[in-house]
C-alpha cells in the first residue's frame, strides 16, 4: 500500500474491510472493484488470482507455553480452550474442513470478529488462537505469543485478488492490482 500510494499520490483509495463473504458481495453490489480476500473462493462471478500463500497456525500466550516444547496433536490441541474467527468466514471454514477430514470437530470457547482479536485474547491468555501466521509476525517476533508446534501441519493456502469476471475494472484498480502481482 505505502509503495502503491508513493507511485501513484493522486489516485484515492477507498478501504473496507470485512470477512471474505462480506468482501464478495462488496464487489458484487459495485461497493468495490477489487478486493483481497482468503482463498479459497468458489464464486462464478469472480476472476481470483492467488498471491501470497499463508499458513494457519495455533498461537498462545504465556499460561500455554508448555503447549510449545513439543509437537501436540490436533486431538490434544481440541481439548484446550480455542479461539476462533466467526462461523462461516474463509479462514475458519478452511481449518474446519480440514480436521472435519480427520473426524476432529472443534468447540471454541470463543468465536471473533477479526484476526487482531484472536492475537489480543491469547495474549491475555483466555486460550489458544487459530491465526494466519504471516498475520501475526509481529506478535511472535517481540515474544508475546507462541506457536504451538502441529504434529502435522495444517497445509498452506493462499490470499488473493478478487474482482468481477464480466467488469472491467478501472486503470487505477488495474495498477493497483498489478502492483500487488509483481511482488
Amino acid at each position: 500500500m505505502e509503495k502503491f500510494h508513493t507511485t501513484y499520490p493522486g489516485i484515492k483509495l477507498n478501504i473496507l474491510n470485512g470477512t471474505t463473504l462480506e468482501i464478495s458481495e462488496f464487489i458484487k453490489s459495485g461497493r468495490a472493484d477489487i478486493g483481497i480476500c482468503n482463498l479459497p473462493i468458489q464464486d462464478e462471478q469472480l476472476q481470483v488470482i492467488p498471491c501470497k500463500e499463508v499458513q494457519d497456525i495455533f498461537v498462545c500466550g504465556e499460561k500455554y507455553k508448555n503447549l510449545t516444547e513439543r509437537p501436540v496433536s490436533f486431538e490434544y490441541i481440541l481439548r484446550m480452550p480455542l479461539i476462533f474467527l466467526e462461523e462461516n468466514t474463509n479462514s475458519r471454514l478452511y481449518v474446519e474442513s480440514f480436521l472435519k477430514e480427520r473426524g476432529l470437530q472443534i468447540s471454541p470457547a470463543f468465536e471473533l470478529g477479526s484476526h487482531d482479536l484472536l492475537l489480543e485474547f491469547s495474549r491475555i491468555n483466555l486460550g489458544i488462537s487459530c491465526v494466519v501466521k504471516e498475520f501475526s509476525m509481529d506478535y511472535l517476533d517481540r515474544g508475546v505469543l507462541y506457536e504451538v508446534k502441529l504434529e502435522e501441519e495444517i497445509p498452506m493456502r493462499n490470499i488473493g485478488i478478487c474482482y468481477l469476471k464480466d467488469v472491467q475494472i478501472s486503470q487505477a484498480a488495474r495498477r493497483f492490482v498489478e502492483s500487488i502481482i509483481c511482488k
